[in-house]
């Protein structure tokens, strides 16, 4: 009854929120899992240049040009080779090196590819979360997603380098289908319940990783896989064009009137639920508040900057130690097996991240991710000449590389208001974007081999941002913020080695607008009750004001109590 009265917006919409997101039945759980599964064909989609860029196989033509001979070596040694005539022996749709006859060019042009596709994501990133923002969440999903799914098609044909350049290029723009998935299910779920379903997103993406190994292996021409995995996105864009709605916090943040009250009615009657009108339900302010406003915050400023380095840092981590397994490694293994073990790496990275997370926190985790990737950096430059260790290190950095890419996401989707939480989110997203442009250079400069120098770059990097994430604000069991005054800020200097110094269990109170706004509220009513008995005469004021006063402070027990068992 007080919250009816005396409703704040935050505490309002968690309310709101938790009934509809998975309280009450598990339609709604199983609508927003769907949505997890969008991370398959986006891992497909991000490391696609690994299958289509194969080294094909090639014969030497003899003297008497009867026949041709199979070489064994390196095929671009053919190219060096000086009165000797050679032919591809592998299908044309092998890789685009057949279809484009690439073989001879420099390695660079299949670098670039890569690169302008990352390009592409840094765009698509940001440009999904202002869509998402303006639009709606699911329009952005519906029109990205089948934009993605567009392009990658149109790679079936293309039969030219500058138009496959183009295409990876649109599929990188297009990709931002992703981070409207990730508000969506943030946005849905109850607080106990964000963790869970955002490492399912990311252990979907590990699932992908492993589906594009899977298509290497069944499939000789990267055509067929390409179809496969077109098949897969235009599944996908049916299942949510028709079993996914929009978000109601958005719609009820945006004041949505019409759309809000058909959505809480049909959430009510599929959970067999009593949700409250569009009228009971607690509103933002009506002051405008821009995305620059979170930059105006000097501790919210810093926590940002934290989020984007260390976005950077997880998938420059990803997408190099995911090339360099599938390069590198092909003396020992197939591509599609390298492919099917870094796959299962993410996903368990992910789940060891998510399950530290939960029973942990986020803040000391992430911290010890960091000490761990720095370990793995300091043992493989000191034993870079032994190959077993090599592998092992390597393999560590992309297991723990998962983990980090999550926390960023997990993070980034926590500390944001509602009014540009797709907007922030897409340019933390953006972040990743340029951790793989990063990884492209680094491969353009060192020929995708892994050289001391760079480690010993990447290693300091690991160490600077590790005792950045010290600074990172513990955000387990917290509420989304509404407001830019209530985001999360980075804590002091001097609390950067505390790891429980944060833990909001130990101040749940003060955390809470809605417990400030009720016990002001509680305490006005207190004395006014105690003015209006004390007017009857001096002693009975006395007794009011000894009396009231400890019934007034019993009441502010009780209600501490109540808020913390709740």
């Amino acid at each position: 009854q007080s919250r009816s009265r005396h409703p704040s917006f935050s505490e309002g919409m968690e309310d709101v929120i938790k009934r509809s997101g998975n309280t009450f039945g598990t339609n709604e759980v199983i609508i927003l899992s769907q949505l997890a599964l969008a991370a398959i064909p986006t891992a497909a989609v991000i490391f696609l240049d690994i299958i289509t860029s194969m080294i094909p196989t090639v014969c030497v033509v003899n003297r008497d040009a009867t026949g041709c001979m199979p070489y064994h070596g390196n095929p671009r040694d053919v190219c060096a080779a000086t009165n000797v005539t050679w032919r591809y022996t592998s299908d044309p749709n092998y890789s685009i090196i057949v279809g484009f006859n690439m073989l001879c060019s420099p390695l660079w042009h299949l670098t670039l590819i890569r690169f302008i596709f990352f390009l592409g994501m840094l765009i698509g990133c940001s440009t999904a979360g202002l869509t998402s923002d303006y639009m709606g969440r699911k329009p952005a999903l519906m029109i990205f997603m089948f934009g993605e799914g567009l392009f990658t098609a149109l790679l079936i044909i293309a039969k030219s380098y500058p138009f496959w350049a183009f295409l990876r290029f649109m599929n990188g723009v297009t990709i931002g289908y992703f981070v409207v998935c990730e508000v969506i299910v943030v946005e849905g779920l109850k607080i106990q319940h964000r963790n869970g379903f955002l490492a399912a997103i990311w252990t979907s993406f590990g699932v992908g990783i492993i589906f594009l190994g899977v298509l290497n292996l069944i499939f000789e021409r990267y055509t067929d896989s390409i179809a496969v995995l077109v098949i897969l996105i235009f599944l996908l864009w049916g299942v949510y064009l028709f079993g996914i709605e929009e978000s109601l916090r958005w719609l009820l943040v945006n004041r949505k009137r019409e759309r809000a009250t058909y959505q809480l009615n049909k959430i009510s009657y599929r959970n067999k639920v009593d949700l409250p009108s569009y009228d009971e339900i607690p509103k933002p302010r009506d002051d405008e508040v821009e995305f620059l406003d979170t930059f105006r915050i000097p501790g919210s400023r810093y926590l940002i900057l934290i989020l984007i380095v260390l976005s950077i840092l997880g998938f420059f981590l990803v997408v190099s130690y995911t090339a360099n397994s599938s390069t590198n490694l092909l003396r020992f293994m197939s591509v599609a097996l390298n492919l099917m073990i870094v796959g299962t790496l993410h996903m368990t990275g992910v789940f060891v991240a998510a399950v530290s997370a939960y029973f942990w926190g986020r803040r000391p985790t992430v911290s010890s991710l960091h000490i761990l990737v720095f370990v793995s950096f300091l043992v493989l430059i000191a034993c870079f000449d032994i190959t077993l260790v090599v592998i092992v290190c390597t393999w560590c950095i992309r297991l723990i590389a998962g983990g980090l890419v999550y926390f960023s996401s997990l993070y980034s989707l926590e500390i944001f208001p509602t009014p540009f939480r797709a907007k922030a989110v897409g340019m933390i997203a953006s972040g990743l974007a340029v951790g793989g442009v990063l990884s492209t250079l680094t491969d353009l400069i060192t020929g995708s081999q892994l050289t001391l120098a760079t480690l010993v770059v990447e290693a300091i990097a690991v160490f600077v941002i590790t005792i950045l994430t010290f600074g990172l604000k513990e955000t387990k069991g917290q509420p989304l913020p509404e407001a830019v005054e209530t985001m999360p800020q980075v804590l002091p200097w001097e609390r950067w080695c505390s790891c429980g110094a944060d833990n909001p269990e130990n101040h749940p109170l003060l955390d809470s607008p809605a417990f400030t706004h009720l016990h002001f509220n509680r305490l006005s009513t207190t004395f006014r009750e105690s003015a209006s008995r004390g007017i009857g005469g001096q002693g009975e004021s006395e007794n009011s004001e000894t009396g009231d006063g400890s019934n007034m402070k019993g009441e502010m027990d009780m209600d501490v109590k109540r808020s913390r068992s709740a």
